[in-house]
Formats: structure tokens, C-alpha cells, sequence
């Protein structure tokens, strides 16, 4: 059996998180409830890059900040399904306090949401355990990093409580089983904390584990974390070739239309690679993120029946982060109550 090829290191390190992906079934209310409740800004609703007729919806800070972006894949054929040993079990978002933790559960308990409160163990950080309406585990974690916040501001939720970006992801796994994989790519191992740490020049990601229950792992299901994505940045092929030729194989670079990527399956779930761009205002201006419809070359002559069968999608909030349920602030002409959403 033929070795990979040994590769140097970049001599830039991965920048921290760049987004976490789950699997939806129903976009309108994958929408509502992490626009609405969760108060991110729905900032782009356009396709999966492979198909061409499945929604993919993304969520993050004002400006779509890498670290800070959310997004899910429309399969609205898929079965429920729960992680087993091999996958990601729960997206990690940070807050600043532990107030904040205090606040969320008044809003998800307003919301018919149930959810726990870890906080019994000095030993690790404080967190809000709950789950949303298709059974995706989300934390929220009074986190200890230092990255800048990355909050959208959502004018029903105080400041100090919003969310502020990615802390990263937990797997069902181990950190040996992770160590091979984890630090050729960088990561620190911590066992005090039961995580890999990774700190950028800018941002860091967080790899936490957690005892695997019954079940193997699965790819596809309703209710799943799809995959981690970490930011290489300025070179994501330096850092592809360096990824395939450490323990477990790297995917080949794909055109995602917003950004570029690979893909690796390790003993904790899938890792993306993402290059910094070209970002999501690449094809729309600031105004239309999460309003129109954004597709690639290849899928634009599919527009006129792509906005006549897809399910309309209705944006719960304004790009200054005001619901649109609520009256408009006067003398701004995007919130007349006149928003027009497409397909």
C-alpha cells in the first residue's frame, strides 16, 4: 500500500472556526428558530453546491464573519436520526457570561424549549444544553477565549447576552482518538478541559469530547451536526495537501461558490477546510443577504424554477437586526413592512 506524500506544514496556521453545519428538513422553521429565537442574522439562502435543488441556509453575525456562521443543508427526505460514536454531537456557540447562560433559559423556557444548566463542575466552563426543534444539541458556553465577540445585533436580546460566535464542536470520541489527526493539524491537546485547542492569529476553535452512546456513526439524518469547518484562510491548498498527507485522507479542493473546501472524515466527525472567500457578498449586496435567492453560474439557469417549486422562505428579521414583526424605526426604507422575499 502506497504512502501519502510527506508535505510541509504551512507556515500559517488554520485561523480558528469558520462555520458548523447540521442537517434540516423544514428550512421556514430551521429559519425562524435561529433567526427569531436564537437572534444570528439569516445571511444567505441559497443551495447546496451538490445538488441543485436542496436549500442551504446560513446564519452569522452582521457581516457573515468567519467563526461566526452557522448553516444547515435541506434534506427534506432524510429520516430523524441521533449521533452515534463518530459524530459531532453538539455545536459549541459562546456568550459572554454567565448571565447570559441565566437569560437564554428565560428565552428558550419562553419559547417551549427545554434545557439544562451545567454548571455543578468548577472544573469546566459553564453551559446551556438544549436542543432545537428537529433534535440538534446546541451548547452554550460562558467560554474562556479571548477571540473578538462576533454578535448580531438583535434588537430584542440585550447586548450582553447575544451570541458571539463559534466556540467550536463536541464528538462522540476520545481524545486519543483524536490525537493523531488533531495535532498534525495543530491542535493542543488539554486534558484538564476533555478538548484540542487551536488558536489563530485572529480566532480559535475548541474540539471537546464526550463518552459515545449506542449507535454508529451516520452522515445523513435530520437532527445531525454535518460537520466542523476550520479557516485556512489565504491557503487552502497548501493546507489540503498537508491534511491528506497526515493519518486519515483529505478530499480534493471544491468550488462552493462562496468559499472553497475540503473534507475529512475523522474519528470525530467530518472536518471541512475553508478558504477565506470569496465571501458571501460576492453575488448580492448587504441589503439582499437572506432575502434573494443566491445561486451559483452553474445553477442561475435553473432561477425561474427554482423560485417556483422551492418552499418560500420568510426572513424573520431586518438586516439592522429588528424583527419584522415589530414596527419599523421611520426614515428607513428597508423596513416599510414592504420586504419582498423570494423563492
Amino acid at each position: 500500500m502506497s504512502q501519502r506524500p510527506n508535505t510541509n506544514k504551512p507556515a500559517k496556521g488554520l485561523d480558528g472556526n469558520h462555520h458548523i453545519t447540521g442537517i434540516t428538513a423544514d428550512v421556514q422553521a430551521n429559519v425562524d428558530f435561529w433567526s427569531r429565537i436564537m437572534g444570528l442574522r439569516f445571511i444567505k439562502k441559497t443551495l447546496n453546491f451538490e445538488t441543485t435543488f436542496r436549500y442551504h441556509t446560513y446564519y452569522s453575525d452582521a457581516d457573515g464573519t468567519r467563526g461566526s456562521v452557522v448553516t444547515f443543508l435541506e434534506f427534506n427526505d432524510a429520516p430523524k436520526a441521533n449521533p452515534g460514536k463518530g459524530n459531532h454531537a453538539a455545536a459549541i456557540l459562546r456568550v459572554r457570561s454567565h448571565e447570559a447562560l441565566d437569560y437564554w433559559m428565560d428565552r428558550l423556557t419562553n419559547e417551549q424549549i427545554y434545557s439544562e444548566l451545567m454548571r455543578l463542575d468548577p472544573t469546566q466552563p459553564r453551559r446551556l444544553v438544549f436542543q432545537d426543534f428537529e433534535g440538534h444539541t446546541v451548547e452554550l458556553m460562558a467560554t474562556d477565549a479571548k477571540d473578538k465577540p462576533l454578535a448580531f445585533p438583535a434588537q430584542d436580546i440585550p447586548e450582553a447576552y447575544r451570541v458571539t460566535g463559534i466556540e467550536g464542536i463536541r464528538s462522540y470520541t476520545t481524545l486519543d482518538e483524536l490525537q493523531p489527526y488533531a495535532e498534525h493539524m495543530g491542535f493542543v491537546r488539554n486534558d484538564a478541559m476533555q478538548r484540542y485547542e487551536l488558536n489563530g492569529d485572529t480566532k480559535s476553535a475548541r474540539w471537546y469530547t464526550a463518552p459515545a452512546p449506542e449507535g454508529s456513526f451516520q452522515e445523513i439524518g435530520v437532527g445531525l451536526w454535518h460537520h466542523l469547518a476550520l479557516d485556512a484562510d489565504e491557503d487552502l491548498s497548501g493546507w489540503r495537501d498537508y491534511s491528506h498527507s497526515g493519518p486519515i485522507p483529505t478530499t480534493p479542493v471544491y468550488d462552493h461558490h462562496v468559499f472553497d473546501s475540503c473534507y475529512t472524515q475523522t474519528p470525530g466527525g467530518i472536518i471541512e477546510l475553508c478558504s477565506a472567500g470569496p465571501g458571501f457578498l460576492v453575488d448580492q449586496s448587504a441589503s439582499e443577504l437572506g432575502e434573494r435567492l443566491a445561486l451559483s453560474k452553474r445553477v442561475e439557469p435553473l432561477r425561474a424554477r427554482l423560485e417556483r417549486e422551492l418552499t418560500p422562505i420568510t426572513n424573520p428579521r431586518r438586516p439592522d437586526g429588528s424583527l419584522k414583526s415589530e414596527p419599523a424605526a421611520a426614515g428607513d426604507k428597508s423596513k416599510t413592512g414592504k420586504e419582498k422575499v423570494a423563492g
